[in-house]
């Protein structure tokens, strides 16, 4: 019996009647009770089909709380979870689960019900998994090193091309119970959480959470910024899970109610780092304080949070890191003095120790994820002040070096973000013929009511840059832009950016 299956069974005995999930749309509730026949499904199904242990189950499950239901069974039935995105084309579903070597498709997508079959497809209802038939993915290479993680996740992309990180049950669980630790989150509270259950923040901050805490979660497989608010009043959640593009995204909208920001006892916000513009204006529009968190896949969500305690925060900061050994280091790997920019390094239980390399025609191999001494590189740049607090500046890749001067983009979009029509912003670093780099700015902005953004948002945000920052970080060009491009939690992808950048620095 797996640890989360002897959980999900003594929740349903001591607190069979209570809820444990909510779909937030249509108000569709598990009690801890029906969780436990789900596990109890899922084991059954496994059984009867013989799977191995950690045996790969791809969840491409639309409705939240169907897949809410289906994560929680296949880690209590001792399978490997591969959460995949569920509006990916089918095309890059069958790519994805070859890549990931899954052994059987579990989905609530017509369209591949409907198809002809190779692998072993399952369903999903409110009723719980049931075996259908397979579904084509095309040939799978041989395996060469076979790892049966609780749960295997592909790296978001945003810097790069995916990689296969795989978790634990104990790394899983050891950050879901440290997180409801540092929240101070049990079984009075409830959550809300409108991020992509596909990814690690939903899973373990908000499922596994859950589920350690005895506490309930409301669930919705996306953000839809006219009716959050409404939500929230209708499900009274004492906490919010969220990302910097939802906070920004509420600010266009009018405050909750008075009642409403009183029983929510904080914002959390993680996935990228949050403008203290954003933070102050959130807090002050809505009165909900904003916990500002730092976490990625590689150490199964979060690696630092600011104190529970809302006077003890330190805006701009991601706080003091929680139940893992955290960095800050020199390209060589040694600890940099306090106040002085590194890299972010991290070890611990809940780290990968490797990484799958993913591939639809070569064995499956790994590498290790850590250096000599057993610290895992983050590609995240950043400080510690003489608190311990981490402040983060950017990745390496995006540090644009100008002339030999190092310019973090963070500096200059706090800036920029303090202009009030700017919504969102990126630096990137430019190709130049002498200086090497220079910064280049992409913005998005509301719209004016006496006519189109044009060069007058441009001119005063360079003025602004002018007179807030030092001449060498003043970006040489400032493009307003209709929309950023992101990645399904909001993150932008600067990776694009830094490539249409370097592609127009060719063509002139």
């Amino acid at each position: 019996m797996t640890v989360v299956s002897r959980l999900i069974t003594g929740r349903g005995k001591e607190s069979a009647h209570c809820v444990a999930l909510v779909a937030g749309a249509d108000g569709r509730q598990m009690t801890w009770a029906d969780l436990a026949g789900h596990a109890h499904q899922w084991s059954g199904l496994a059984a009867e089909r013989r799977l191995a242990p950690r045996s790969r189950v791809a969840l491409v499950v639309e409705d939240p709380l169907c897949f809410s239901a289906a994560y929680l069974g296949c880690l209590s039935a001792g399978l490997g979870a591969v959460p995949l995105d569920p509006r990916a084309s089918r095309d890059e579903l069958a790519a994805a689960a070859c890549r990931l070597r899954v052994d059987l498709l579990l989905t609530d997508r017509g369209d591949i019900l409907e198809e002809p079959a190779e692998i072993e497809l399952w369903g999903i209802s409110s009723r719980g998994p049931s075996t259908v038939r397979t579904v084509p993915i095309g040939p799978r290479p041989a395996d060469g090193v076979p790892l049966r993680p609780a749960a295997l996740l592909a790296s978001s992309g945003t810097t790069g091309d995916p990689k296969g990180i795989p978790l634990s049950e104990g790394q899983l669980l050891h950050a879901a119970r440290r997180i409801a630790r540092h929240h101070l989150i049990g079984a009075h509270d409830r959550g809300y959480n409108p991020l992509p259950l596909f990814h690690v923040n939903a899973q373990v901050v908000g499922l596994l959470t859950t589920l350690v805490s005895g506490s309930s979660l409301v669930v919705d497989h996306r953000f839809v910024g006219g009716e959050y608010w409404d939500r929230v009043a209708h499900w009274r959640p004492t906490w919010l899970n969220t990302v910097p593009a939802v906070l920004a995204a509420l600010l266009d909208e009018g405050p909750p109610p008075q009642s409403v920001s009183d029983g929510v006892r904080f914002a959390r916000s993680a996935s990228a780092s949050l403008p203290v513009s954003v933070l102050r204006r959130f807090e002050d529009h809505t009165g909900i304080g904003v916990l500002e968190t730092y976490g990625m896949t590689e150490a199964a969500s979060q690696v630092t949070a600011n104190p529970i305690d809302r006077s003890q925060r330190h805006p701009g900061s991601v706080g003091r890191a929680v139940g893992l050994g955290l960095a800050v280091t020199s390209e060589r790997g040694r600890p940099v003095q306090s106040g002085e920019v590194g890299e972010v390094r991290l070890t611990g239980r809940p780290v990968v120790s490797h990484y799958i390399r993913l591939s639809e025609t070569a064995p499956e191999t790994l590498w290790s994820a850590r250096d000599a001494w057993g610290w895992l590189p983050t590609g995240d740049l950043g400080f510690r002040d003489a608190d311990g607090l981490v402040y983060l500046v950017g990745r390496t890749d995006d540090v644009v070096n100008r002339g030999g001067e190092k310019l973090y983009p963070r500096e200059v979009e706090e800036v920029l973000l303090t202009h009030p029509d700017v919504v969102s912003v990126a630096v990137v670093p430019a190709p130049h013929p002498k200086l090497g780099q220079v910064p280049v700015a992409f913005v998005t902005a509301r719209p004016r009511p006496d006519g189109p953004m044009g060069d007058p948002l441009t001119d005063q945000l360079h003025q602004l840059c002018r007179v807030r920052l030092t001449r060498y970080k003043w970006p040489a060009e400032i493009h307003v832009a209709a929309a950023l491009p992101t990645g399904p939690t909001g993150k932008i992808l600067r990776r694009d950016l830094r490539a249409a950048v370097a592609l127009a620095a060719t063509a002139t």
